[in-house]
């Protein structure tokens, strides 16, 4: 797991220490005097990795334009009277003084949870399909898919070339060369409108005289 990085803003005690323990908490720690110098040395706009830093932070990573694709400790006393409102789910409040153990236990905890997350995401065109949540995700925008959607989708991802309905029919339905059927087209038909109505795209699916393609 060294290739997860924890992100410690304005920590510089709490880096050190975490640093000397390197090897327990098996992944690489970088220390940044402030947010901006964090984000900054982030690449394409997307935080992929844990961050710490104290709750004064909040607004300033609610308001910027980064995606947090990953869990965000926020360091705050306990006689706070806290109430967050966050377009990120992925937090969690740590309260000081706090017991370095227990810490540790939840930074393992989150670096396991955060390679599982990196290994369960799909790149397809300008979407990115979550396999554990089953959807596909644009921006903002998310559309749930069934199983038989997201199989469908991938099949056509790993195709280097259209797909008839045959094939479709006996690598995604697992159907046998003697069925005659509709499924295809009418999967096809309902998935389209998904797409139109999720992200107002009428061309992700596309096909012609060889098969369906992506």
């Amino acid at each position: 797991m060294k290739n997860i990085t924890l992100n410690i803003i304005g920590q510089r005690i709490l880096a050190d220490v975490l640093k000397e323990k390197e090897v327990i908490i098996k992944m690489n720690i970088l220390f940044f005097e402030n947010l901006n110098d964090c984000l900054k040395n982030i690449k394409d706009n997307i935080i992929k990795n844990i961050i710490v830093t104290h709750l004064s932070n909040f607004e300033s990573i609610e308001q910027s334009n980064f995606k947090i694709d990953n869990l965000i400790f926020y360091l705050t006393s306990k006689k706070n009277n806290i109430n967050i409102k966050t377009k990120f789910q992925k937090y969690e409040l740590i309260y000081c003084p706090f017991d370095l153990n227990n810490f540790m236990e939840k930074i393992n905890l989150a670096c396991i949870k955060s390679r599982f997350a990196i290994n369960s995401k799909v790149e397809l065109l300008n979407y990115t399909i979550n396999l554990n949540a089953r959807e596909i995700i644009a921006g903002q925008n998310k559309l749930k898919l069934t199983e038989r959607e997201k199989d469908f989708l991938l099949f056509l991802k790993n195709s280097k070339e259209p797909q008839t309905i045959r094939n479709i029919l006996e690598s995604v339905w697992r159907y046998s060369k003697g069925m005659e059927t509709h499924t295809v087209e009418t999967h096809v038909h309902r998935l389209r409108k998904k797409f139109l109505d999720s992200f107002n795209d009428n061309n992700f699916i596309k096909n012609n005289k060889k098969g369906y393609y992506i």
